[in-house]
C-alpha cells in the first residue's frame, strides 16, 4: 500500500460542456505523519481546484474539487482535450497549518524533494454521441418507474368494475334490509290484530254472560 494514494486517473466531464459543472479527486494520506499537497493545472483558467494545497493528518483523507468553468461553445465530436492536472504531496512539519502551505511549499520542495508522492491527472470530455444511448435508457426507466408510481397513487373511478361491484354490493344489502324492514312491521300488525280479536273474543263472552245470569236471575 502506497504512503499517498491519489485518485482518479482521469477527470471526465459531461455536456453540457458550456456550463459549470464540478469533478473529484481524492487524496488519502496512509503514512505515519502530516502530508502536505499542491494541485497544479496547464489550464487555470478553466478550473478552479478547491482546495488546492491543505495539509492531511496521518489516517486522514480529502477530497479536491476540481470545477470546470465551461467551454464558449460546445467542442467537435473528435476533440482531444490535453489539459492536465499534477497532485503533489510532501512530507510536512507537525507545525504547519493549511494557510502556511502555500508560503512554505517551496522550502518543502528544496528539502524534502525526494520524498514527493505526485501523480498527472488527465481530463477528459465526454461527448453527447458517446452519452445518448445511456441517457435514452435511463430516461425510459424514469419514465416508466413513474407511470407506475402515478398508477399506484391513482384512485379508482366511479367507471371501474372494483367500484361498480361495490355499489352493486351496496345496494343489494340495503334492498334486503329494507325487506326484512317490512316483513318485521308486517309481523308487528298481524300480532297487535291477533290482540285486538282475542280482547273483543273475550268481551263478547263477558256480555254473553252477564246477560245470561240476568236472565236467570229474573226468571
Amino acid at each position: 500500500m502506497s504512503l499517498v494514494e491519489i485518485s482518479p486517473d482521469v477527470l471526465e466531464y459531461k455536456p453540457p460542456l458550456t456550463e459549470q459543472s464540478t469533478e473529484y479527486m481524492t487524496i488519502v494520506n496512509n503514512a505515519s505523519h502530516n502530508v502536505a499537497f499542491k494541485v497544479k493545472t496547464t489550464a487555470p483558467k478553466f478550473y478552479c481546484v478547491r482546495p488546492n494545497a491543505a495539509v492531511i493528518a496521518p489516517g486522514e483523507s480529502v477530497e479536491i474539487q476540481v470545477i470546470f468553468l465551461g467551454l464558449s461553445e460546445e467542442p467537435a465530436a473528435n476533440y482531444n482535450c490535453r489539459d492536465k492536472f499534477l497532485v503533489i504531496t510532501l512530507p510536512a512539519p507537525e507545525d504547519l497549518d493549511d494557510k502556511g502551505v502555500a508560503d512554505a511549499w517551496s522550502k518543502l520542495e528544496a528539502s524534502r524533494g525526494k520524498e514527493a508522492v505526485s501523480k498527472k491527472i488527465k481530463v477528459r470530455y465526454v461527448t453527447s454521441d458517446e452519452i445518448s444511448p445511456a441517457v435514452a435508457k435511463q430516461d425510459v426507466e424514469e419514465s416508466v418507474e413513474v407511470e407506475k408510481e402515478e398508477k399506484q397513487a391513482q384512485p379508482l373511478s366511479q367507471d371501474t368494475p372494483a367500484v361498480e361491484k361495490v355499489e352493486k354490493t351496496t345496494e343489494a344489502t340495503e334492498e334486503v334490509n329494507e325487506k326484512k324492514a317490512v316483513s318485521s312491521e308486517d309481523g308487528s300488525n298481524s300480532s297487535e290484530n291477533k290482540q285486538d280479536s282475542s280482547v273483543n273474543l273475550k268481551l263478547l263472552l263477558g256480555i254473553v254472560l252477564i246477560a245470561f245470569i240476568f236472565r236467570w236471575l229474573y226468571n
